[in-house]
């Protein structure tokens, strides 16, 4: 026991990892007994793979099987089948689904991927696996009226209609209030509850939920970005380009730096301004409409004024940045104006009727939805894409660093610069795990996004577009048709 413990607890090199269970469970019972059928996938399981997503209300998954005996006529699949699966990097937290201990995911569909050459000929197959509560949600729907912050909505919600058994982390919401559901799915719900969640902690709204394999989240992007309400979020690793199988002192391999070391990189929809117009990230209008006590109001949203107001990836001094935007203050042709002082171009309207209720406190849509716009907008860009070694302790939700360094040449005795934009702090917003059982290679896909820069992006003083003339127009009418040249 004390040496399985040991092997248990010590990672061998980066990407190592140890699979303990991975079973199939049958909705009938195993002939001559009163348990479930089980079908062990240990020797024909390939590949494992689990994605986890703060857009993405549970997590998904897939077992490629090498299989000689035909899986779908042992089970047989017919959408009841569930799977228990036991892995992690050793010395990490466990992801860990187990009948009776934790719980399971349930089996939805099996792909015959292809059929494997030589004497022994075996059939590949994907199985599909997804979080109980999807199956819950799909034959779930709500009407009903729920009272007071909307945490406990959602609390009520995740315990008695989707009858989860996960660990559940809340984020304390200032929103006292009384919503009433009409006939909505479970995960339609929360969304809903969420678009009218504003935080305690932080001037933040906006609530996402999501599954990791730590549990269902419900909490604001800022949440994720700090800590306490009051300081930033320490990051869970830090990555930084450098060589692969790095040496220690010793001349052994220094697992903790390969950890740290990226296969690959890329990013992606890094800069797309005319999607940032369109979106609303710079500015944006909100129109309300009280149908009550018959009045119009608008509401201006400024990106620049609002930025120091909140916490970012990047900050100052562990506390909130001030000037570390995205894009920079940069003015916009010949208006003296940068674009946050174009309100238009996005325009929302909504019907907003106060004091229903007059024991709740409603939210007021100017408080949510111009900040939730910008934020989202925010979010779509600026994402880094990366391949590292696999660690089971780190899931969608956590803060990274990545150090690029600068490709200008430096003199050998000098150190490579970073650069100063790409490099920083990035929040995870999904992740791909993938268990190469054959090859006993752990690694993960990760995709993270920034909404703010390490090193203040320079100040524009002349005009983003730079007119040297004013073109003149002229009438066709005012001119002498023999005057116009032809070729």
């Amino acid at each position: 026991m004390a040496d399985t413990e040991n092997f248990d607890n010590i990672i061998n090199y980066a990407g190592d990892f140890r699979l303990k269970v991975c079973r199939a469970i049958s909705y009938k019972e195993a002939e001559g007994s009163e348990k479930a059928f089980r079908v062990n996938l240990l020797p024909q399981a390939m590949t494992i793979s689990l994605v986890e997503d703060v857009t993405m209300p549970v997590l998904t998954g897939h077992v490629d099987v090498a299989d000689g005996q035909d899986i779908r006529t042992l089970l047989p699949l017919t959408g009841n089948e569930r799977l228990e699966l036991h892995i992690f990097t050793p010395g990490q937290p466990e992801i860990k689904f187990i009948e009776g201990e934790s719980d399971t995911f349930n089996i939805y569909k099996i792909d015959k991927i292809r059929i494997s050459g030589g004497t022994a000929r075996q059939q590949i197959y994907r199985v599909h696996f997804i979080s109980r509560e999807a199956y819950r949600n799909n034959i779930t729907r709500i009407s009903k009226a729920y009272a007071g912050p909307v945490e406990n909505a959602v609390y009520e919600i995740c315990d008695n209609e989707l009858d989860t058994r996960k660990q559940l982390y809340l984020e304390p919401t200032s929103t006292n209030t009384k919503f009433v559901i009409p006939n909505l799915r479970p995960f339609q719900t929360i969304k809903f509850l969420g678009s009218q969640a504003i935080s305690k902690n932080y001037a933040n709204a906006g609530y996402v939920f999501y599954e990791t394999t730590e549990g269902f989240f419900f909490r604001s992007f800022e949440s994720m970005m700090a800590l306490g309400g009051h300081t930033a979020r320490p990051v869970i690793e830090a990555y930084a380009m450098q060589p692969a199988n790095l040496r220690d002192d010793k001349g052994d391999k220094d697992i903790l730096k390969d950890l740290k070391a990226p296969d690959s990189y890329s990013f992606e929809d890094v800069v797309n301004t005319l999607d940032e117009l369109k979106h609303g990230l710079f500015a944006n209008r909100l129109v309300t409409h009280d149908i009550y006590n018959k009045t119009i109001k608008t509401f201006d949203y400024d990106y620049h004024e609002d930025y120091a107001n909140h916490f970012h990836t990047e900050h100052n001094n562990g506390g909130k940045s001030d000037s570390n935007f995205i894009r920079p203050l940069v003015l916009f042709e010949d208006t003296e104006k940068n674009l946050s002082d174009f309100p238009m171009q996005k325009l929302m309207s909504v019907v907003d009727t106060q004091k229903v209720h007059d024991e709740y406190d409603f939210p007021k849509p100017e408080d949510i939805v111009p900040q939730t716009i910008s934020q989202r907008a925010q979010m779509a860009n600026f994402h880094l894409l990366m391949t590292v070694p696999g660690q089971t302790r780190i899931t969608a939700g956590n803060m990274i660093s990545f150090e690029l360094p600068n490709q200008k040449p430096v003199p050998h005795d000098q150190p490579q610069e970073l650069n100063p934009y790409y490099s920083g702090r990035y929040l995870i917003l999904g992740l791909k795990h993938k268990f190469d059982v054959i090859d006993q290679k752990h690694t993960m896909n990760i995709r993270a996004v920034k909404d703010s820069v390490p090193t203040e992006l320079p100040v524009g003083d002349t005009n983003m577009v730079d007119l040297q003339a004013k073109k003149e127009a002229y009438s066709l009418y005012d001119i002498d048709e023999n005057d116009i040249s032809r070729s």
